[in-house]
């Protein structure tokens, strides 16, 4: 089993061409929670399923600058959902929004990437697991996309 996900959700999701983002999130990692423990679980999909389906899962939304400006001009709905952090115990996250604080995501791809090339990934995975995935699915699912 990788991170939170038995091998039959896994199995599901690549049968239908779909991807598995591990989550960069140390308290999703387990042990250490460190960047070996992240690529542990890469190993693990990778492996078993396949680069095609495997990314980092970022699981932090992060902005541009423009963001502000760019989101006045969308009109206000209703709230639909709650909050994430709503979504696991107290305390379970090391006290809620300080996991967005503590992921591990966009300051440390550089190391992603040479964790994967130390691991003896090729070229072509690689660039799969860092994006070519995503674009992958997310072109497969949104009309329109570039």
């Amino acid at each position: 089993m990788c991170g939170s996900k038995p091998d039959a959700v896994i199995k599901a999701i690549v049968d239908t061409g779909g991807l598995i983002g591990i989550c960069c999130i140390p308290e999703f990692l387990a042990r250490t929670g460190d960047i070996a423990a992240m690529l542990d679980h890469i190993d693990y999909v990778v492996k078993k399923f396949g680069a095609e389906h495997v990314a980092i899962g970022t699981d932090v939304a992060y902005t541009s600058s423009n963001a502000a400006a760019v989101n006045r001009k969308i009109p206000r709905r209703a709230r639909q959902r709650v909050r994430w952090e709503a979504l696991w115990p107290q305390g379970a996250l090391g006290g809620s929004t300080q996991a967005q604080v503590e992921s591990m995501a966009w300051t440390n791809w550089p190391l992603f990437t040479v964790g994967l090339v130390q691991r003896g990934y090729s070229e072509t995975d690689i660039r799969k697991i860092l994006g070519k995935n995503v674009l992958r699915v997310c072109r497969a699912n949104f009309d329109g996309f570039a």
